[in-house]
């Protein structure tokens, strides 16, 4: 192969790799400008909350993973920022909870202060350490003593300064300690709802001080949406979050703070009326190349052409755009697949001549499909008749888990156009669908063949 062509596939590929985008990159693409597409812009629509909400604001903002949630709070983050009188900070929650167990209020608050206090200290722009001498797990230390609870009951060690430091690593590490600080707070969870809302107003009124008593101050919370359960914890980590949003959606408003939490698509779900609890809650859904009656949106095409357009010369590769068109649709709209499909076809081009054939496509297509599968044959039925309605099917809750599973792993898309629909990923649909089929038949043929014997036996 010419060294020219391998430079192309590797630099295409590298280019592809799954990351957060800046709005000022040369890869992002604005999705929500084209009205034929979607009839909002949630991100505008988190802004003019924000901006409209003359005190403090919070918000849900909602979407599949690797469907552009991180890089889209980087554009709100953006968008504020150029608006003026904003100050905007960005948290990463990952770095603060255990996304794979039950998360309580009390451990999210905590979180919640850390994270600020972090990100104030970390940055001289916007506070340092100068001006915030004191981050929250200092601080929370002081609490626990001022609520009678000994560091060392909490399997904590030395000093104050070395207790936070401990406090932060062990909260997303050691779900021993984690359950030890939920049971000493179990009768102090006001207190620390006081002592979380009076640091994050010191640190709404320091950043006021230093740029301006008009400046608005917006936390947006990343990541919160990636907390998931296992097969052996899933329902207590989906009712954790329920109780949290829900159940606890007072204890989530900060004086004179706009904040923005990223929570999982089927919460809206589970919980019909949980956005009336917030200011706004806005969703990403998937890019919409197909109608509900499986039929090609232009519009949707046309954007993620552009899309993949900005990461390389897809025309060298693919050769056609109806060969794009093939794995777009395949994709069923969601970025992360598209760009998995482009990997393997231009790791599968390598030492071949370009533009790629079809068989290679196929064959793309197929591998990315593979990570589907198999499906159970339960959830082959539920999946068939999502297929078949372009709705959730969900009979009851606590079914929830294996929806919110389907979700997590994008066997199930989700699409709005006005109103909102479901799909199941267009990769595995036919496999599903005969899947389906095939799990009636043979019940059928076992239920007619029990019904025979039972006739036989009363003869």
């Amino acid at each position: 192969m010419p060294t020219d062509d391998q430079t192309f596939l590797k630099e295409f590929y590298q280019a592809l790799r799954d990351r957060p985008l800046a709005p000022d990159s040369p890869c992002y693409v604005r999705l929500y400008d084209d009205e034929e597409l979607t009839p909002t812009d949630p991100v505008d629509q988190l802004q003019t909350t924000i901006e409209w909400s003359p005190i403090e604001s919070t918000q849900l903002f909602s979407g599949f993973r690797g469907t552009g949630k991180s890089t889209e709070l980087r554009r709100l983050k953006h968008q504020l920022e150029q608006a003026g009188e904003s100050i905007v900070v960005l948290c990463d929650m990952g770095r603060y909870l255990n996304l794979t167990t039950p998360v309580d209020v009390s451990d999210f608050l905590l979180a919640i202060a850390g994270a600020l206090g972090d990100a104030l200290q970390g940055d001289p722009d916007l506070l340092g350490k100068d001006l915030l001498q004191e981050g929250y797990w200092t601080r929370f230390c002081n609490f626990m003593t001022r609520t009678r609870v000994e560091p060392a009951e909490l399997g904590l060690e030395g000093g104050v300064e070395a207790a936070s430091v401990s406090v932060k690593a062990n909260l997303k590490a050691d779900p021993t300690f984690r359950q030890r600080l939920q049971d000493h707070l179990k009768g102090h969870l006001g207190a620390l709802v006081a002592d979380v809302r009076t640091f994050t107003q010191e640190c709404v009124e320091a950043l006021q001080d230093r740029h301006g008593a008009d400046t608005r101050v917006v936390l947006l919370l990343d990541s919160v949406e990636q907390i998931r359960g296992t097969a052996v914890n899933a329902e207590d980590v989906a009712a954790s979050l329920v109780v949290l949003f829900h159940g606890h959606a007072d204890k989530l408003v900060f004086p004179y703070l706009h904040v923005v939490y990223t929570v999982p698509p089927w919460l809206k779900i589970k919980e019909p009326g949980i956005s009336r609890l917030y200011d706004g809650s806005e969703w990403i859904p998937c890019v919409k190349v197909a109608d509900r009656e499986g039929q090609p949106c232009e519009a949707g095409l046309r954007a993620l052409r552009e899309v993949v357009g900005h990461r390389g010369d897809w025309q060298r590769l693919l050769g056609s755009q109806d060969a794009l068109d093939q794995l777009i649709l395949a994709s069923g709209g969601y970025l992360r697949d598209l760009f998995r499909l482009l990997q393997t076809t231009l790791r599968l081009a390598r030492g071949r001549s370009l533009p790629v054939s079809k068989p290679i496509l196929d064959l793309a297509k197929q591998e990315v499909r593979n990570a589907y599968l198999p499906v159970a044959h339960e959830d082959a039925l539920w999946l068939d008749r999502i297929h078949a309605t372009r709705a959730t099917e969900l009979e009851d809750g606590t079914h929830l888990p294996d929806l919110a599973r389907y979700f997590d792993n994008l066997l199930v898309m989700a699409y709005r156009n006005g109103d909102e629909w479901w799909a199941v990923h267009p990769l595995i649909a036919d496999t599903v669908r005969a899947q389906a089929a095939e799990v009636r038949k043979r019940r059928q043929q076992e239920g007619a063949a029990t019904d025979g014997g039972d006739g036989a036996a009363s003869d």
